[in-house]
């Protein structure tokens, strides 16, 4: 009866390959990826999903640091950069083709990671190394590319960086970052939990294996620290503008016939502005638009905003006309 551990390690190793099949799968996953990510189709970046293989050499990574292989190593890093510029490369070339237009809601889902992200990667990462060593659940790997998938954040970076979208275009790498980082994790501990511990397993106690994996847990504790901070400040934000759209509603409710339009916010010359678009068939007075503007809630950065409204004159007609 073969060995399921070494099963495992050569199902491991042979996804770690940069060759035809490698190129191919992840090639033909970008292009549909791309196509789902600027058509804002959901079902059609699931497709995509489902044919990557790039999830291959980070299994590789974590089986390579687990088993003392730094010949796996090295190519499964190899491997993986190459996959991921790859993937790059396609979609800043297809995104170069393809009209120029606004970022769709696909876009735009892949641009902000959040440590829910993190904590999703490294429960896939772990989940996927258990299903490659035990052949019953082989199947749970599809299930995990649906998880965590990295070419649709890649693609959606590659498009973002041929329009000039930089912020944009960072949030989506890091986003993919945040998965190669957490999945590794994950599986590294997984395998090692399921004996996967190298030829000379004296040598591969928790410490030993700890000590390779420094670098991969300094780089996940860094990254929930940023994705803590970042959702904190997201969160206030989006209390903040809730607040103001709650507040400004009920100061236009008060003039019959008036209707809040639309709310923005920026900043000028580093303070906060709401710009709000009020149609109504009277204009609000300097004096009633200060006043509204006095009991907008502070920004979260605790300055009282600046309020600007633009007003959009609108007919009335008569009951009964």
């Amino acid at each position: 009866m073969n060995d399921p551990i070494e099963s495992g390690r050569q199902s491991i190793r042979q996804g770690c390959e940069f060759d035809r099949p490698f190129i191919f799968t992840n090639l033909v996953a970008t292009v549909i990826a791309c196509a789902g990510l600027i058509g804002d189709s959901s079902a059609t970046i699931i497709g995509a999903m489902l044919i990557a293989t790039l999830m291959g050499p980070i299994m590789g990574i974590g089986l390579a640091l687990v088993d003392f292989d730094n010949r796996l190593l090295r190519r499964s890093l190899v491997t993986l950069v190459g996959g991921a510029l790859m993937v790059l490369a396609t979609g800043a070339l297809l995104g170069y083709v393809a009209p120029d237009a606004a970022p769709t809601g696909e876009m735009l889902a892949r641009t902000a990671p959040r440590v829910l992200d993190l904590i999703v990667a490294l429960a896939s990462g772990a989940a996927g190394a258990y299903a490659v060593s035990s052949p019953r659940l082989s199947a749970a790997i599809v299930g995990v590319s649906i998880a965590v998938a990295l070419v649709p954040p890649l693609a959606d970076a590659g498009i973002l960086v041929s329009r000039g979208q930089w912020d944009l275009a960072q949030g989506a790498f890091m986003l993919a970052f945040v998965n190669v980082v957490a999945i590794q994790v994950g599986a590294s501990i997984t395998l090692w939990a399921c004996g996967y511990r190298g030829v000379r397993r004296e040598r591969t106690t928790v410490a030993a294996v700890l000590r390779r994996e420094v670098l991969s847990l300094t780089l996940m504790l860094a990254l929930l620290a940023a994705l803590a901070v970042h959702g904190v400040r997201l969160l206030s934000e989006q209390r903040y503008e809730t607040g103001v759209r709650q507040a400004l509603q009920a100061a236009v409710a008060q003039r019959p016939d008036a209707r809040l339009n639309e709310v923005s916010f920026t900043t000028q010359d580093g303070r906060a502005t709401v710009t709000a678009v009020v149609r109504s068939p009277v204009h609000f007075t300097r004096a009633e638009v200060g006043a509204i503007g006095e009991r907008l809630p502070h920004a979260p950065d605790g300055s009282a905003p600046q309020l600007r409204l633009r007003h959009v004159e609108v007919d009335v007609e008569a009951e009964g006309s």
